[in-house]
């Protein structure tokens, strides 16, 4: 959901819905919607974030829609008709999963700064309830991305999940379009940013003691695309534990299903997109078993930041400064591979103060987050 409060634009501009055409290539003369949700996203994301850096390319929104095994798509666009066609000014995407949550659609939506206060979110929003109920799902999820909060302002309302972990300003336009669709706010993600490099004798420092409590009973194992067929299950394992263990506050949300056809499918699907990634993985060394893992993924069309994806440690190998060991064994191997990279994003739920701990400890600082809103259709 849009987050913006900008001032609506100098004159309203006469827009409709549309689904969006597939193209085959973005070469192909239909591209033109999915590049003007990419252009939607970034310049929604500079005002409503501060910058662009989290949002998609065409090309990975070409890979997304190419991709559907795990979880369908589906999208709706508003456009107002140029000279030069159809130009995109906002956007609805809502996720499906396949093999899990069957009640449950997941909807985003951005609309353009400058069509803002016309009508386009309400009507986009109204489409994600419609398209989720003709799908048979009864629940609605809807993340809303904020930017950094400023402290020291007491003048501005915040809401507060039930757990009370996290907060988000009450007058964000996409919070009041959540309320709006009878959605409760029920976990509060934060993003955090660290600016690079880390100090090389920070990260040895971190590395050495973590080593150090490990001790011999761990090894770690660093690998770049493609994933190593030895380990590919494993970390399937892993993922799917990430997903049943993470804290959800008050969302309804069940864990969703992670195995090595579908790590097989990420892996080409990233490819695809041009992305690349580093993992770092930590084996048991008495039953050859990866018990810890974490990944960073960047694309060289957004050359200045890398983003971090999972990093999981498992229940009964906690203790032992896995989760630093690995991440710092990360970050000295993502220097070595990405040396002009600026800075590096991670989410982390307000609810898992361990993680947090540990990117604190990184140097890792609040960059705003999302505030996942839910309720029945």
């Amino acid at each position: 959901m849009s987050t913006s409060s900008a001032a609506p634009a100098p004159a309203t501009s006469a827009w409709r819905l549309v689904t969006p055409p597939h193209p085959a290539t973005l070469d192909d003369p239909e591209a033109w919607a999915y590049q003007g949700i990419a252009d939607v996203h970034a310049a929604a994301a500079v005002v409503d974030v501060g910058n662009a850096d989290g949002a998609p390319t065409p090309i990975g929104i070409l890979v997304g829609m190419n991709n559907q095994a795990y979880l369908r798509k589906l999208r709706q666009v508003a456009v107002v008709d140029t000279p030069d066609g159809p130009r995109v000014v906002g956007s609805a995407f809502m996720f499906l999963h396949v093999r899990s949550n069957p009640e449950l659609a997941i909807a985003f939506v951005a609309v353009h700064p400058e069509h803002r206060r016309q009508g386009i979110g309400s009507a986009l929003a109204r489409w994600t309830q419609e398209a989720a109920r003709s799908e048979g799902r009864t629940t609605l999820l809807a993340p809303v991305d904020f930017g950094p909060l400023r402290e020291g302002r007491h003048d501005v309302e915040t809401l507060v999940p039930a757990s009370g972990s996290g907060e988000v300003p009450a007058n964000l336009p996409g919070v009041r379009l959540a309320q709006k669709l009878g959605l409760t706010l029920q976990l509060v993600e934060r993003r955090s940013r660290v600016d690079l490099p880390v100090l090389p004798e920070a990260v040895s420092r971190f590395e050495a003691e973590s080593r150090a409590v490990a001790g011999d009973a761990y090894r770690v194992h660093t690998w770049t695309a493609p994933m190593p067929e030895e380990w590919i299950e494993q970390y399937a394992a892993l993922e799917q534990a990430l997903s049943d263990d993470e804290p959800r506050g008050g969302l309804e949300v069940e864990s969703d299903v992670w195995d090595v056809e579908r790590i097989r499918g990420e892996e080409a699907a990233t490819a695809a997109k041009g992305d690349q990634y580093v993992v770092t993985a930590a084996e048991h060394v008495a039953t050859g078993k990866l018990v810890a893992m974490t990944m960073l993924q960047w694309n060289d069309l957004k050359p200045e930041h890398t983003d971090q994806q999972a990093t999981v440690v498992l229940k009964t190998h906690r203790g032992h400064r896995l989760g630093m060991l690995v991440k710092a064994v990360n970050l000295r191997e993502h220097a070595r591979l990405r040396p002009a990279a600026q800075r590096i994003y991670t989410w982390n739920n307000e609810e898992n103060p361990h993680m947090l701990a540990i990117n604190i400890a990184l140097g890792f600082v609040p960059a705003g987050g999302s505030a996942d809103f839910q309720g029945p259709l």
